[in-house]
Order: structure tokens, then sequence, then C-alpha cells
């Protein structure tokens, strides 16, 4: 059968924030996709999702060429982006932390090797089926997962938006779990910042994969709908089609 065709696109809008935090890559070629949605405020959000789309990708490749072991390539190259945001956060003034969140997913052989950190998602959608490959890293999200709340009271939490894990963390020797999957002709995979997942359902997800074989336009039309649904934050998406 071989492996599906590849093809992407990508979308970011800065929505009603007075800048746009987000980044992201949509590399067909290297086969590396990536979602950052920055924190701080200002030039800090920007500059550590602009950090994390530079580096992230780079890395990744250096360690896969070093390595081979996709599951150690992709932690790895996270574990370089922590760490040269959190060296660039000590020349920013006391009290000013910079942070991104980053969902990355990157092709080895046959499969799709996907990470994220922060609240920024990847989601799966084969046919009728939608799987969120990633977990949110906020502490609402947290203690729905232990049982402390109920995903009701987790979404209407003022926790929901408190990360505990992201890129620029002090801490990140618990990190992401990276999760493999192998395409089939047909799947759709989309990685996006919370400005859109925040306004985006499942039900959402199989409608339009079914109804777009153009990953661009579906991926404008997400962005759009977030936006049109009242996201009053940067709104990104990135759209992998395997065909």
């Amino acid at each position: 059968m071989g492996f599906p065709e590849v093809r992407a696109g990508a979308h970011s809008a800065q929505g009603l924030r007075s800048n746009n935090e987000d980044r992201y890559v949509a590399d067909t070629d290297r086969e590396v996709f990536l979602v950052a949605d920055g924190m701080g405020g200002q030039e800090f959000g920007e500059q550590a999702s602009s950090m994390a789309v530079e580096i992230i990708p780079h890395a990744v490749q250096v360690h896969l060429d070093a390595h081979g072991d996709p599951h150690q390539a992709v932690m790895q190259a996270l574990f370089d982006a922590n760490r040269a945001i959190l060296d660039a956060s000590r020349h920013q003034d006391v009290g000013r932390r910079m942070g991104t969140t980053a969902v990355v997913a990157v092709r080895r052989d046959d499969q799709f090797y996907v990470a994220g950190l922060g609240d920024s998602r990847a989601y799966l959608i084969r046919g009728e089926y939608v799987e969120q490959l990633t977990i949110d890293h906020t502490i609402a999200d947290a203690l729905a997962r232990n049982g402390a709340l109920t995903p009701e009271q987790a979404r209407q939490s003022p926790y929901r938006q408190v990360l505990y894990k992201f890129l620029g963390c002090d801490d990140l020797s618990d990190s992401a779990e990276v999760r493999p999957f192998t395409p089939q002709k047909g799947d759709r995979l989309v990685l996006a910042s919370d400005g859109l997942t925040n306004f985006i359902a499942p039900d959402d997800l199989i409608t339009g994969a079914a109804r777009h074989t153009d990953p661009q336009e579906w991926a404008n039309e997400l962005v759009t709908l977030a936006l049109e649904r009242g996201s009053n934050d940067n709104v990104t998406c990135v759209v992998v089609a395997f065909s």
C-alpha cells in the first residue's frame, strides 16, 4: 500500500489580542509540524514561541540522526527548547517569566510521533472517530484526571488556564508523553492552540475532515469558525492530511 501522501495547511490569526504570540511549523519536506502558543505577554511570549519553532524541528532531526529513537528524539528536542527558553528568561527583568506551549508531530519511517506541553492539542480524525493525542497540562485538568473535579467542573474552573508544564518550566523531569500512530489514507491530524480548541467540538472535526480535501482550506475555516464563536485569543492550527 505504501505510506500515504502527506499534505498540510496552516493558519494563524491575531484575533482580538494586541499581538500574535502563536507560531507554527508546517514542513512537509522534513515532515515536522508544530504549534506554539507563547506566554508572558507581548514580546516575551513571542520570543518564547519563536524559539520553540526554531529549535525543535532542527533538534528533532539532529537527535534522530544521532540516535534513531524517535521517542527520545522528540523528548530531547523539547528539553533543548526548554533549556534555551529558561536561559533567555534569566536575562529578563525580575518577575517577568517567558514560556510557551508546544505540540509537535514528527514522521519517522511509517509512523508519526506526537507530543505536547501545555494546553495546545493534537487531534487525530479517522472517519467518525476523533482522538485527542495530547493531554492539557493545566491544574484544572490534572484535578479532573485525579477525580477531584468532574470534567464539567474542570471546564468552569479558574484553574483551567493555569499551566503547570510548558516550555520555560523549571522542572520538566516528568515530561510529555510521546504518542505514536500509524497514519491511514483519509486521516487528518490537527494541531492547534487553545484559542481554537476551546471553541471547536469533535463533531466539527469529523464533519470538517469529511468536507475538505484541501488541508489549507480547512485550516482557514477552523480559525474563522473559532473567531466567529467568540474566541478573543490568538487562534492557530496546522492541518495534516494523509491521502
